[in-house]
């Protein structure tokens, strides 16, 4: 029997549940003749709910009976005995209270979905996992359930809507939502709608690559409603409107382009909000081209008139239909060249939120100001934690840690972006983990606090596996996330590493997988399938890819041919496991990339022609070292800011960034011991910070760094951050009101110089680390101190490089960064 570990502190509920007696006043549920109890008036997905706790009841204990009152206020006969109750829930946001009424345990809800919620947080507590269905979590037996006395509640949520996109799901989602379920329909929804409810979201932008969500089959929107799930469109995709919708009837409604056919696509608009009316709707507006791409001719002046227009169009239908253009909610998406838009100054109405987004691999564009988060229609964010797309594809596997994310939805959060966070999670599986933690924190960001992330992943481990593995099966999670973050598998390409570099990340994965095989055999029977899924297949198979590159990179073709069978042989197994209700699941080719789509097959790298000229250590002396920035000698607080540690944030085992966001121009100040070689009258740094993009413009993005008592020197911190998305062109910075030119790119070897010449697929954004330099003339030989100042608090600092060397390829800077 699986030992299930019960809820503590990190969760924002108190725990009440045990499974055997620890006091005389607590409750009883098992051994009674009593249903539950709930008014059948009260809301559909509260009576789903109620099915599906019973069921849950029946899988912990073998029997779904239960003294249980379950009620939502103002819709539930049954709520009226607890008045008090009521009234503190009156008005509230998707909160509940869960307390002890004599014999009867009472689950009462603000709303709908905060009934809802209740419900499933009994059932978390009885130990059944969001995740039983949609990653087979055990669910253990027991032959009790007590509770204890008192009032139970985790508030209300701090982001109001949270959610998932389902995207870049061919051939993976839509192959094995086709053969399970016939197709992405309401019988696969209503398993995801459950999890999105069990996980304490509310929010959904369904799949679209070749389906539509209200047309293919008219009871999946129905459905959702009737859930309490709200649905939206992505970011492209207004008014309710799938894009398979416009291409079904494209001979109807004529060219996709506003300027010229307005009539008959706001007749488009219209019949699309008409028949979404009575459901819970957050509206897409605005428009792109067709498709995902820019609309008009790439005059941004005449697709600003443009979208002016629609926009005007948009909020005519909505108040044509709702009485008024603000009586649904709406965003507005500022993705890729929307965003120039923005900065150019386009803005669209007050209560429409503002959507921004990340650079597709998880960094912010933008944090909110404080003009923005006066907005009555508020903040949000749109954030991959999968990509199809540029940069480069990030599809396959999970490569996002939980710190990163931590310190990048803590940045979003503590500058206002509150309203709205919806994900990008790809085909949703093998992404499980860090779409539970997004939830998680978005609930109540409070909860997880740097230094916190482990602990989370632990009892994440200890909800599905139970305590006796959970510390060995959380590092192995954090630890195969991590080094995929090093170099993610799309973006892996022969000559990454040098020498040193290669024997030390192969020892690291062969030891990470030697882990994962010998606890394997410890796994109970029925947890096997849940580890292959969350823990045993990612590990391993993410070894196998980097070391397919690496073997690549020493020209071993045959070992390569090797770990490409064994690549192969694992996704096939994921395919049969828990009788092959994961089939097609895992068929993303992942191995062979020569441009950022997906290739059409998994190709040998050593037969892509690369070459690599660069990975042979020179043989010359050098006085280039590294010191990682937690490593500091000194340091000292400033003006509403310090330096802290964050730990597991990054390639080692940490970095230093501000305690305070919001807190600019500290001269907060991290001091460094430096030796400097007799050989160099002038001294250079490397300083290595996390990729923050330029999230505030018309501010900056600056780093002070000082030796000894020079002058402090200014960096533009923005010094090599890749243009994704051809923001800073002389057009767009002439145009923009806030954009500034880029500084010149440096040359260093640690950003991929290499005589030269950039080498293949090496910037910020795929090396996770952006090179900082600085220069100080006429340095005498000995002893001196370097200052790292902090000015603008959103910059981490993971790595200082002394005397950098450009005569020596490294990725690292020394393979010691990498521990």
């Amino acid at each position: 029997m699986l030992c299930v570990w019960s809820a503590s502190c990190m969760w924002a509920t108190e725990s009440f549940v045990t499974f055997s007696r620890e006091n005389a006043t607590q409750l009883c549920l098992t051994g009674s003749a009593d249903t539950i109890l709930y008014d059948p008036a009260d809301w559909e997905g509260v009576r789903i709910a109620v099915g599906n706790l019973r069921k849950d009841l029946v899988a912990v204990t073998g029997s779904e009976c239960a003294p249980i009152v379950v009620g939502t206020v103002g819709k539930s006969q049954c709520v009226k005995k607890y008045k008090q109750l009521a009234k503190q829930l009156q008005g509230k946001w998707e909160q509940y209270i869960i307390t002890t009424d004599g014999n009867k345990l009472v689950i009462l809800g603000s709303d709908k979905r905060g009934t809802i919620y209740g419900i499933y947080e009994f059932s978390r507590q009885i130990g059944v996992s969001p995740w039983y269905w949609w990653a087979d979590a055990p669910i253990a037996k027991h032959e009790q359930i007590f509770v204890n006395q008192g009032e139970y509640t985790d508030g209300e949520p701090k982001v109001k809507y949270r959610g998932i996109f389902i995207n870049d799901e061919w051939p993976s989602f839509g192959g094995w939502a086709t053969e399970h379920f016939g197709g992405v329909n309401s019988k696969m929804y209503a398993h995801m709608f459950e999890l999105l409810l069990r996980l304490k979201a509310n929010y959904l932008w369904p799949a679209m690559w070749a389906t539509a969500f209200n047309e293919d089959d008219e009871e999946s929107p129905r459905l959702a409603d009737a859930y309490g799930i709200v649905m939206g469109t992505s970011h492209h995709e207004p008014m309710m409107r799938a894009h398979q919708e416009y291409l079904h009837r494209k001979e109807q409604v004529g060219p996709w382009d506003y300027a010229t056919n307005k009539e008959r696509i706001d007749q488009f608009f219209l019949e699309g909000m008409q028949r979404n009316k009575n459901y819970d709707n957050l509206v897409t507006i605005g428009m792109r081209g067709d498709g995902d791409v820019a609309m008009g001719t790439g005059d941004d002046a005449d697709n600003m008139k443009t979208l002016g227009e629609v926009i005007k169009g948009q909020r005519k239908i909505i108040k044509k239909l709702y009485g008024r253009e603000d009586a649904v909610p709406q965003l507005w998406a500022i993705f890729t060249e929307v965003q120039r838009y923005y900065d150019a100054g386009f803005t669209v109405p007050d209560d429409v939120t503002l959507l921004f987004c990340d650079n597709n691999w998880g960094y912010l564009r933008r944090i909110g100001r404080d003009f923005e988060r006066k907005r009555k229609g508020g903040l949000g964010l749109y954030y991959h934690i999968d990509m199809n797309g540029g940069p480069w594809n990030d599809r396959w596997v999970n490569t996002t840690t939980i710190p990163k994310l931590r310190e990048q939805l803590n940045l979003a959060y503590q500058t206002g972006i509150d309203r709205i966070w919806i994900i990008n999670v790809g085909d949703l599986k093998p992404k499980e983990v860090p779409i539970d933690f997004i939830m998680h924190y978005a609930w109540n960001p409070e909860t997880v606090k740097v230094g916190e992330e482990q602990t989370w992943l632990e009892q994440f481990a200890g909800s599905v596996f139970g305590e006796e593995h959970a510390v060995e099966i959380a590092d192995l999670i954090a630890k195969y996330s991590k080094y995929n973050l090093w170099r993610k598998p799309e973006v892996q390409v022969p000559g990454i590493f040098n020498n040193e570099e290669m024997s030390y990340i192969d020892s690291l994965w062969l030891s990470l997988s030697a882990r994962a095989e010998a606890l394997r055999t410890k796994i109970p029977a029925e947890a096997q399938d849940a580890y292959y899924q969350l823990v045993y297949y990612p590990v391993v198979a993410s070894a196998g890819v980097a070391m397919i590159y690496n073997a690549s990179t020493r020209g071993n073709s045959n070992l390569v041919e090797q770990l490409m069978a064994r690549d192969q042989q694992l996704s096939d197994f994921y395919h049969r496991i828990a009788g092959g209700k994961w089939n097609k699941m895992m068929l993303d080719n992942h191995i062979g990339y020569t441009r950022w789509s997906i290739p059409d097959k998994n190709v040998n790298p050593t037969t892509l022609g690369f070459k690599v000229d660069h990975i042979a250590s020179s043989a010359t002396p050098t006085s280039e070292y590294s010191i990682p920035a937690f490593k500091y000698s000194r340091k000292s607080g400033g003006s509403g800011a310090s330096w802290m540690f964050l730990p597991n944030l990054g390639r080692g085992e940490g970095c230093m960034g501000s305690d305070n966001v919001l807190a600019e121009n500290s001269g907060a100040v991290l001091e460094y011991d430096i030796d400097n070689s007799p050989l160099n009258a002038q001294l250079s740094v490397a300083i290595g910070i996390l990729p923050t993009q330029d999230i505030y413009p018309a501010r900056g993005l600056r780093l002070g760094v000082q030796l000894d008592d020079q002058p402090m020197q200014t960096i533009d911190a923005r010094r090599g951050l890749n243009d994704v998305f051809q923001e800073y062109t002389p057009q767009n910075l002439a145009r923009s009101k806030v954009l500034k030119p880029l500084p010149p790119q440096g040359r260093l070897a640690l950003s991929g110089f290499w005589n030269g010449r950039k080498l293949p697929r090496r910037d910020e954004v795929f090396d996770n680390l952006r090179w900082l330099d600085a220069t100080f003339s006429n340095v005498t030989a000995g002893k001196h101190t370097l200052k790292v100042v902090m000015i603008d608090p959103e910059i981490v600092v993971e790595q200082i490089v002394v005397n950098p060397d450009n005569n020596h390829y490294s990725y690292f800077g020394t393979s010691s960064s990498t521990k």
